[in-house]
């Protein structure tokens, strides 16, 4: 195997940093950590590096054009992706432009089983091959729109394993913001009943649950007319809030606010993003986004029904907890009765009980010169005191055990 003495590993992942090392420290080489922004891609310019590694955080295009522009700086370098996004679509997103993929979740073994085999095919091929590999040809429009489908697909995967509602909708909003290359990002639901659009989360406000009326603004001009709009002056648009530039100092050059439906095609959101980090807003970026939105659509009401459901438990359960304290007084109540009407009962028979105790002494008396006689009338006369004495006793105890309770 060709040996490797410069790694370069573009991610911010920390939790994955010792298995890198790990394998650096294997092959004696030095491992070299980059954040995916300008300047580390200028030092790929500077540094010649046996082996490129871009660990791959979320299903987005930003992700796939930095790919683009790593290979396009270190062509003949191998480059390893690590992600749990995009393994499916690997060839049609990235084609040769990459020379291996390792699966997330992995540990060093499964890094060392990605890695060797890239270098050990390496060490065959003769330098014609090797300049023919990396002639990179220009990305049509057909393989662009392959990629952003496979965007779609990853994010719509993404979505469908997330169930509280918060997250997913914070998941949601920093994929749009981040695949649209934008400064801020909004989304509304509708709340139908108080016709209301509301939101608790969004990149670049505080979080905290806002609500405006269901036909002001330009999010509620979409969520009432359904239709999308851009927006490249806000300033000149008759339903922008200016108040809210003026408060936080934000400056919005340019909108694109869009409806998200669901099945039924009934509004029940909002995607409201600001300021495009480069140029404005396109036709390309709507329709990305509207096809974005039908996943998510459909993920917020599954969400939504999921916290509905969870609400409802929690509601059974207190109702539960009422009933069973409820029937556990009422039995407590229903012992105490049957308990005193008991010691009622007792109480009647103890004192017939002394008609009894009169009876057997005289008896005693009477046959006081029949020893057989004398020792029956003795043995009745301990054995019915004593029963009614121990039920007596156990009753009172029983119902002092229950005054407590």
């Amino acid at each position: 195997m060709s040996s490797i003495t410069k790694i370069v590993v573009f991610s911010d992942n920390r939790e994955t940093r010792g298995t890198y090392i790990s394998f650096a420290n294997l092959h004696e080489a030095t491992p070299y950590f980059k954040d995916k922004n300008k300047t580390s891609l200028q030092t790929l310019m500077e540094q010649k590096y046996d082996l490129v590694i871009i660990e791959i955080m979320s299903p987005v295009m930003s992700e796939i054009e930095f790919v683009d522009q790593v290979h396009g700086l270190v062509q003949g370098t191998p480059i390893l992706i690590v992600s749990s996004f995009f393994f499916d679509t690997k060839d049609l997103v990235f084609g040769e432009k990459i020379a291996g993929f390792v699966m997330k979740p992995f540990d060093l073994d499964k890094l060392i089983t990605g890695i060797n085999p890239i270098f050990e095919r390496a060490a065959d091929v003769i330098p014609e091959t090797v300049q023919a590999a990396i002639k990179e040809a220009k990305v049509d429009q057909v393989l662009y729109e392959s990629k952003k489908l496979s965007v779609l697909l990853e994010i719509s995967r993404s979505l469908s394993s997330i169930t509280d509602f918060d997250e997913l909708l914070h998941h949601i909003i920093l994929l749009a913001a981040d695949t649209l290359q934008a400064e801020r990002a909004t989304l509304f639901l509708v709340d139908a009943k108080k016709r209301q659009l509301w939101s608790r989360t969004g990149i670049g406000i505080e979080k905290q649950e806002i609500r405006i009326p269901l036909d002001k603004g330009i999010a509620g001009e979409v969520a009432m007319t359904g239709q999308a709009q851009i927006i490249h002056d806000p300033y000149s648009h008759a339903k922008f809030n200016k108040d809210v530039d003026l408060k936080t100092g934000f400056t919005t050059r340019n909108i694109l606010c869009l409806p998200m439906k669901n099945l039924r095609n009934e509004v029940i959101g909002v995607f409201q993003i600001l300021n495009k980090k480069e140029g404005t807003f396109t036709n390309e970026d709507l329709s990305f986004l509207t096809a974005m939105a039908a996943s998510t659509g459909i993920a917020i009401e599954n969400a939504l029904l999921h916290d509905e459901l969870k609400r409802q438990l929690v509601n059974v359960k207190e109702s539960y907890d009422e009933l069973y304290i409820a029937q556990n007084q009422i039995m407590k109540e229903t012992r105490f009765v049957t308990f005193s009407e008991i010691l009622g009962t007792v109480k009647d028979v103890m004192d017939k009980s002394s008609e009894a105790e009169v009876s057997l002494r005289e008896l005693r008396t009477k046959y006081a010169s029949d020893p057989e006689i004398k020792r029956l009338a003795d043995t009745a006369y301990q054995v019915f005191g004593g029963m009614v004495g121990k039920v007596s006793n156990f009753l009172n105890e029983k119902k002092k055990e229950m005054n407590y309770r």
